[in-house]
């Protein structure tokens, strides 16, 4: 047991008094030395847990659904809090009105709104506002066992600097909230697209580093994120490469389950082995944390290139360059032969050769330490011309893929990808959005209600 109060039932004539138990896995709700408990609450994401605050913004009861009413029960405010605390991430809260304002838009989707809310102390929180009809409207769960997923292993992912870090889920009449931590910098990609000079080795390597420990950690939980990319890694500070975080585990899933093979991630940044896979000829095929090592590795010559790996604005061609995956077969020239054997260590197209997280952080501390014995000679460089253009416009996210391999035909081999290299206003009709194409080939409408916030920004 984690903790154990007493609650009241106000009822109009006796107020009727509980002893409330908190396990990890429900709470249990009954008069003292009386077995069974009335009421049980499993602590799972099919379940809501509702709050009353006072005006001073204290929580002075919680609600559970208990024969299809709402059964109110009182406490002690301090109580009342730690109960909350120790549901985060468990069970959905109901009434995020109460505790948080809604701030501004700050990007939207097929299928969610990100905005900025405010808590009681004006502190700024990012909340994904997910459509429940969206979520809902297929006939099967898929959709809803995507999104209790990405929860269920953003709350495992809570002790590192370098992930993104979800602090609380609500759910409205026709909307799911996710709150996370608000980062005010950019994606990674944008970033690299308003630097006018190259990058120096040291910032990459700067960059590179928290990559790479931040993926480490996400591995050493048994996870795998599958969409590895610019646009899913984020600036803590605006300009600063110091604190980065990697995004958006909507695709992500556990190493230690078998997960049925889809082609998943986005065009540019998948592992060839996924898309070279022929289900016919080579059996079962099973995830392994080494299709995020081919992502970093995508990034990593973005960063020393300025250039993408595979170039293409059609589909088809794209995922044609990515599965044939040939390499350039040059040094990049400006950076140390440390780094440019990382960075093929990475895109190695055979799995079993490619980096894994620990072998590529051990290979920079070793070089790191040799870089300090010689003063650091590979942090500056000069070049004859500026050729990087900064473009100054709205920004569309890279859109991840997942279908069976079946799905590879007509409509996804001459459809075009819009990503953020790339922009054509011809193009938005039939930009692929996410969550996924494998589990549906319908492009939800863009605008829905949030319900439980007045004025949305839109």
């Amino acid at each position: 047991m984690m903790f154990e109060c007493q609650v009241i039932r106000k009822h109009l004539l006796i107020d009727k008094y509980y002893q409330l138990q908190f396990y990890e896995d429900r709470i249990l709700i009954g008069q003292e030395n009386r077995h069974p408990a009335k009421y049980e609450i499993a602590l799972n994401l099919t379940n809501r847990i509702s709050w009353k605050l006072n005006e001073k913004q204290e929580i002075i009861e919680f609600g559970i659904k208990y024969n299809n009413n709402i059964k109110w029960f009182a406490g002690k405010h301090e109580n009342l809090q730690k109960i909350k605390q120790l549901l985060t991430n468990k069970i959905f809260n109901h009434s995020i009105s109460s505790f948080y304002q809604s701030s501004e838009l700050i990007g939207s989707g097929a299928s969610s709104k990100v905005i900025t809310i405010l808590d009681q102390s004006k502190v700024k929180y990012a909340a994904k506002c997910i459509s429940k009809d969206y979520i809902t409207k297929k006939k099967t769960p898929d959709r809803l066992n995507r999104l209790i997923s990405e929860i269920t292993i953003l709350r495992s992912l809570l002790n590192h600097q370098n992930v993104i870090q979800l602090l609380d889920i609500f759910e409205g009449e026709s909307t799911y909230y996710l709150i996370f931590e608000y980062l005010q910098g950019d994606t990674l990609h944008k970033f690299l697209k308003s630097q006018s000079k190259p990058l120096s080795e040291e910032m990459i390597r700067t960059i590179l580093a928290q990559l790479l420990q931040g993926i480490q950690y996400i591995h050493s939980n048994n996870y795998i994120h599958r969409d590895i990319k610019l646009e899913n890694i984020v600036l803590s500070t605006k300009q600063c490469v110091q604190n980065l975080k990697i995004i958006d585990f909507g695709l992500a899933i556990p190493s230690t389950v078998f997960t049925p093979f889809a082609i998943c991630g986005t065009p540019g940044y998948i592992a060839p082995e996924i898309l070279q896979y022929k289900e016919s000829s080579q059996g079962q095929f099973r995830f392994t944390s080494k299709v995020d090592m081919f992502g970093i590795g995508v990034m990593l010559y973005r960063m020393m290139t300025r250039k993408s790996l595979f170039d293409s604005e059609n589909t088809k061609e794209l995922l044609s360059l990515n599965r044939k995956c040939q390499l350039p077969k040059f040094s990049i020239s400006g950076y140390s032969n440390e780094l440019n054997n990382l960075l093929f260590g990475l895109l190695e197209s055979n799995p079993l050769k490619r980096l894994s997280s620990e072998e590529a952080l051990i290979i920079m501390n070793i070089t790191q330490m040799t870089q300090e014995l010689q003063f650091s000679q590979f942090t500056t460089f000069q070049y004859d011309q500026d050729d990087f253009e900064v473009e100054h416009s709205i920004d569309f996210a890279n859109a991840p893929y997942q279908f069976p391999n079946k799905f590879l035909k007509y409509e996804l081999e001459n459809s075009f990808h819009c990503n953020e290299d790339h922009k054509h206003s011809s193009l938005h009709k039939s930009f692929k959005l996410s969550f996924s194409l494998r589990l549906s080939q319908e492009i939800p409408k863009q605008d829905f209600i949030i319900e439980d916030f007045q004025n949305v920004p839109s």
